[in-house]
């Protein structure tokens, strides 16, 4: 889901629901995958779509894009 959303494949509403839905369903994750995890949820917690809805601070689609290929090279890094 997340390569998708790097190459523009889904959007940013998209990507959004599909991480809520597949974070609500995640089970017995390792300390190690959370830690990694967990970058990503504040980066997607944080995300307003609706640039006239955004307060200071919010996260921008550009901003969740880079939170989603910082997740992507550290799932990348942590494989290796």
């Amino acid at each position: 889901m997340t390569e998708l959303f790097i190459v523009r494949q889904i959007d940013a509403l998209e990507f959004e629901s599909n991480f809520w839905s597949e974070f609500h369903g995640l089970q017995d994750i390792s300390g190690m995958d959370f830690a990694v995890l967990n970058e990503l949820f504040y980066v997607v917690d944080d995300f307003v779509a609706d640039v006239t809805a955004r307060d200071p601070g919010d996260v921008t689609e550009v901003e969740l894009l880079a939170g989603a290929r910082a997740f992507l090279d550290a799932c990348r890094g942590y494989d290796n």
